[in-house]
């Protein structure tokens, strides 16, 4: 495209703002407005009016005939950003042409492109992916669907990966291999030839000199972590086939897909730059080493017709926050080489005048950014104020304790609006920056106990609203009965609010229904069975089966009528939950809300509109739809799963994002607040290893998710350790050490521009703030960034006492709980750990306490409370001793076929139980681990055979269950002839619809857990399944073995009617004994009352 001369032009920039009544563009706007159609790149620094100086250079190009409307292709990360630039660029068309006499209706026809990068590179996909042999209507797989189809593939893996991780790590390793693969244009064979180049190099050392313990570890860690990625490598590729085969794509894969177009197919690129003569690319800092390369082939250097096209990239290095979110080190430098002039280099521009910060502000934010630009390979000017700018304030206060701090900054935020308050004008605006959300809940509960309305932005927030907390422990007490830390959650909760005493009467119950250890062995023999082991005890359980009135425990301890009663109902609440697992997840969220009272709870806060109040429920419930929507398969067990990873990850996972409320204080990260600004904003939490934070990991040396250096499209721009054949151990370790420092600077650099940002979002008033006691053992100083400031330019108006610092006597003091002597009481040698006023409010319930205690002695008769040595102590001591005896002779001839049933039972546990009472009691008051049996473990290895026939991984590896190295199994002539007699039966040949499914459904008050083994269509039964239950043995021939069996099968039958919504009249059931090659379908099988009957003892008839 040609170049016209500017001195030709028929409107300049200044003149389309005189008509539009917009303010002067600055000098510095005008060169960028103005700028020949040529690569260029703009570095904008925060505030700087980019978006407005953009928009102002497409409308210049389109009203002086540069360029036409629809030739105008702008990019940019979110659909916001995108939207704002559009509509700029539309309305000013269309003033400039009402105000030149023009058609206005043309502004409506003929309009720019703006888009994502992410909607762009998924046009591209459908419109050309055929070229590659692929399919163009892949359906998007969102983060939530792709976590599930990622989190289902390492549940169901049957190869061993040789590592003690739990399946979420594992899932969030593969996800960011696969992410990482995608970005950098990677095949995944590449890393695991790479990953075992190293481990061979590392293999190879020698060691010669002497080596630390420490340079061991160091080295075996790095060694095993490559060695996992090479194995992980597998899972990788089973992730792909798995979305190729549902035909899905997610985001990374769009863009990789994209990127190969444009590199492989010339003609993607030709049309491209036919179709658009002019490219804006915002917020270039962010983009990915894939969005990089797409770009780079379609309008720049990556092909020869590419060279000079118009390209305007803008963006600001001291803003390149997102390097873990796959943003490409240095792309912003590398511009003029990606895209260079036709005849000449890029021209570089700059945008430094800050258009938001008052004086004050902008200094602190330049003070941070120096380093930066000292260190950066392209010029950067310092931001200057705006003509007329305020004053702005920035002070810092450094505070005993996080309440003390969150406290100062409530006060901070109701002081600062009111400074700004003016009649006629909008409420100023207000936020509070963390760096971690585990900040949160202290500063959102200072605020609201300020009476200021707080908004939590973002998934990993939202996740720490007290409302939102109690959710999701109800939830996961009702999916996990282990899960005894989120019923903890429940039970102090408002929920519940049970009192100190009544939770350790609860904890004493818990250990009483657990009783002594599994030990011992059995004499007799063990009878054939595939059934489960007897259930343990929890918590949960605990609470499901509560003590009778009355009762005392060991310790002499009970539960009172009132937390009797509240346990009561909050067991109703989990075993109702329990039964509507079936549910959808987000239907299932919005049943736990009702039964838990939240929307009543959170109705009830003062001074909250009720849509203010219920924003938090909504939207967890617009996470929990999200997630329904883009998973197919999407199970409570997966969403609580991917839950969990969302509040592990300090970085959470996307989630809807809605409209802030201007009136409220918005609680939310720095990384989220980037692209946003407040009149007042408080940054707390400037302590030593929070931020700038202490690197997560050491670098890709031992960071099972990431990728070596050698395979990043940025390698150039990042540091890197040379693993030189020869090296010996010690020099290995000592390579490895420079790297991990080097990524330790590399790390503390992108710390300083998220410290740069969060400064900049202020416009007026800024706070900066931290504590010496957080949430450790020890004191934590200021951080380094904060002593920059203070040092010389921002007041320090408060500052606690150090509490490590020597005292008046020279003497240091360090606060460390020391470990008390026997019979002592441990004093912390620091006047006030809690801050002045809560000391106050401490000391005045401490002493209402010993009021109490000594009224409750003097009613007694005694003169104060015993001592741990007084005489009423060795009477207890006594009394206990002989509480002891009496318990074990009351038990001892307590009669034996009275069984206290656990919450939950396995379906076969359920058919001992109505098979011998007394028995099945006696097991749960002694348990006895069964003894080996060869029966069982061929059971268990020819389902596991079954499950991977059908197409289904295994959760059992056949090859390590126990004994799986027996020559008696390996040959086991029996398990083979199991085989050839199940693929000889019609079972082998029916497609089934489920293998191996764990369901529970409630049977009286007690939870079964039934494992059925498979589900197929009934070709008798329209809408109907059959409810299959494989046994390797041969039909009992006793009726009453045989219909104790069938209970089971019942069990099974009721379980899959609930849990699908299938009528029970449509669901049939059948064993098939495989030794026998014999299918048996009961004539009649239980109904629900009368399973439940038997659960009781009753009998059926």
């Amino acid at each position: 495209m040609s170049t016209p001369r500017t001195d030709t032009l028929q409107l300049r920039a200044v003149q389309i703002a005189e008509m539009l009544g917009q303010h002067r563009p600055t000098d510095e706007q005008v060169a960028v407005i103005e700028a020949p159609l040529e690569p260029l790149l703009v570095v904008a620094g925060a505030g700087s009016g980019k978006t407005e100086t953009m928009a102002s250079r497409v409308v210049f190009l389109i009203v002086n005939g540069l360029v036409d409307a629809e030739q105008v292709l702008g990019l940019t990360f979110t659909r916001k950003a995108a939207g704002e630039l559009s509509d700029r660029v539309r309305r000013r068309l269309r003033a400039v042409r009402l105000a030149l006499g023009q058609d206005a209706r043309r502004s409506a026809l003929a309009v720019p492109t703006v888009s994502t990068y992410n909607a762009y590179a998924a046009g591209l996909v459908g419109d050309h992916a055929l070229r590659l042999g692929l399919e163009p209507s892949a359906r998007l797989l969102g983060e939530a669907g792709r976590w599930q189809l990622a989190h289902d593939l390492v549940e169901q893996w049957t190869s061993d990966l040789e590592v003690d991780l739990a399946p979420s790590t594992i899932t969030t390793a593969v996800l960011d291999l696969a992410g990482a693969l995608a970005e950098h244009l990677v095949e995944p064979e590449a890393l695991r030839h790479e990953a075992q180049r190293l481990v061979d190099r590392i293999a190879e050392a020698p060691t010669l000199a002497k080596v630390t313990a420490t340079q061991t570890r160091l080295v075996q860690e790095v060694r095993a972590s490559l060695q996992l990625r090479s194995r992980l490598v597998d899972l990788v590729e089973a992730f792909a086939e798995r979305k190729r085969e549902d035909d899905v794509m997610d985001f990374a894969d769009q863009v990789a897909v994209a990127a190969r177009l444009a590199r492989e197919v010339p003609e993607v690129g030709a049309g491209e730059r036919a179709r658009y003569g002019v490219v804006l690319l915002d917020e270039y800092q962010d983009t990915s080493v894939a969005q990089l390369e797409l770009l780079r082939h379609l309008f720049g250097s990556g092909t020869g017709a590419g060279r000079g096209h118009p390209v305007t990239a803008v963006g600001d290095p001291h803003q390149a926050i997102y390097g873990w979110r796959g943003a490409s080190a240095g792309g912003l430098a590398r511009f003029p080489d990606h895209f260079p002039g036709a005849d000449r280099p890029t021209e570089v521009l700059a945008l430094a005048t800050s258009w938001r910060n008052d004086r004050a502000v902008l200094a602190a934010a330049n003070l941070v950014a120096a380093p930066l630009r000292a260190g950066s390979p392209i010029a950067l000017p310092e931001l200057a104020p705006r003509p007329g700018a305020g004053a702005g304030e920035v002070k810092a206060v450094y505070l005993e304790t996080v309440e003390d701090e969150a406290r100062a900054v409530a006060e901070f935020v109701v002081a600062g609006r009111a400074a700004l308050r003016r009649p006629e004008e909008p409420e100023p605006t207000a936020a509070v920056l963390c760096r971690r959300r585990a900040q949160f809940p202290a500063l959102q509960a200072a605020l609201l106990e300020a009476g200021l309305a707080v908004e939590v932005v973002g998934l990993g927030g939202l996740l720490s609203t007290p409302e939102v907390v109690d959710l999701v422990a109800a939830l996961e007490a009702a999916h996990d009965p282990s899960r005894g830390d989120s019923l903890m959650r429940l039970l102090t909760g408002p929920r519940a609010r049970l009192g100190l005493a009544d939770l350790h009467a609860l904890n004493d119950w818990s250990a009483e229904l657990a009783g002594p250890r599994p030990g011992g062995r059995s004499a007799d023999p063990a009878p054939e069975s595939e059934a489960d082991v007897v259930d343990e005890r929890s918590l949960v359980d605990a609470l499901d089966d509560l003590p009778r009135p009355g009762w005392r425990s060991r310790r002499d301890r009970s539960l009172s009528e009132v937390g009797r009663g509240r346990l009561a109902d909050l067991a109703a609440v989990l075993r109702t939950l329990r039964s509507q697992t079936f549910l959808p997840v987000v239907d299932l969220v919005g049943e736990a809300e009702r039964l838990l009272g939240l929307d009543i709870e959170v109705a009830s806060r003062p001074g909250v509109s009720p849509a203010g109040a219920r924003a938090n429920l909504d939207a967890f419930r617009s996470v929990a739809a999200s997630f329904s929507d883009t998973s197919e398969t999407g199970t409570l067990g997966a969403f609580l799963a991917w839950l969990e990873a969302a509040q592990r990850e300090e970085r959470g996972l996307e989630a809807p994002v809605a409209e802030m409320d201007p009136h409220a204080v918005q609680l939310l990260t720095v990384h989220a607040s980037k692209g946003l600004e407040w009149d007042v904003v408080a940054v707390p939490g400037l302590v030593e290893r929070s931020f700038p934070s202490q690197p997560r990991t050491s670098g890709w040396i031992k960071d099972h998710g990431s990728l070596p250096t050698s395979l990043r499209g940025d390698r150039d721009s990042l540091p890197d350790v040379d693993l030189a054949p020869g090296l010996e151990v010690a020099d290995l370790a000592g390579r490895l050490e420079e790297y991990r420092l080097a990524h330790g600077d590399h790390q503390l650099a992108e710390e300083r521009r998220l410290a740069y940002v969060a400064l900049t979002r202020a416009r007026s008033l800024l706070q900066l703030s931290g504590s010496w006691w957080r949430d450790g053992s020890r004191p934590t100083g200021p951080s380094a960034f904060l002593h920059e400031l203070t040092e010389d330019l921002v007041p320090l108006l408060e500052l606690a006492p150090d509490p490590a610092a020597p005292g008046p006597d020279g003497q240091v003091r360090t606060p460390v709980k020391p470990e008390p002597e026997p019979g002592e009481h441990p004093h912390w040698p620091v006047e006030q750990p809690f801050g002045a006023a809560r000391q106050a409010r401490l000391a005045q319930a401490a002493a209402a306490v010993e009021a109490a205690v000594a009224a409750a002695a003097a009613a007694a008769g005694r003169d104060g409370p015993a001592g741990p040595d007084g005489p009423e102590h060795e009477d207890s001591d006594l009394a206990q001793v002989v509480d002891l005896l009496l318990d074990e002779r009351h038990r001892t001839h307590a009669d034996r076929s009275a069984v206290a049933l656990p919450a939950h039972l396995s379906a076969s546990a359920v058919v001992r139980l109505a098979g011998d009472r007394e028995g099945f009691a006696l097991q749960l008051r002694r348990p006895v681990p069964l003894a080996p049996s060869v029966h069982a473990r061929r059971g268990t290895l020819f389902h596991a055979w079954v499950e991977s026939y059908f197409g289904s991984a295994a959760l059992v590896d056949v090859d390590t269950l126990p004994g799986a190295d027996d020559e008696s199994l390996r040959e086991d002539e029996d398990l083979e002839q199991l085989r050839s007699t199940f693929l000889a039966s019609p079972w082998a040949r029916r497609s089934p619809l489920a293998i191996e499914v764990d369901v529970e459904t409630p049977v009286g008050d007690v939870m079964v857990r039934s494992r059925i083994d498979a589900v197929f269509t009934d070709p008798e039964v329209p809408g109907g399944v059959v409810v299959v239950d494989w046994k390797t043995g041969r039909p009992p021939q006793d009726p009453a073995a045989a219909g104790h069996r069938e209970l089971q099968l019942a069990v099974y039958r009721l379980a899959w009617s609930r849990w699908t919504g299938t009528p029970l009249d449509q669901v049939r059931a059948a064993f098939y004994y495989v030794a026998a090659d014999e299918t048996v379908r009961p004539q009649r099988l239980l109904e629900e009352a009368e399973i439940e009957a038997l659960v009781r003892g009753q009998d059926r008839g």
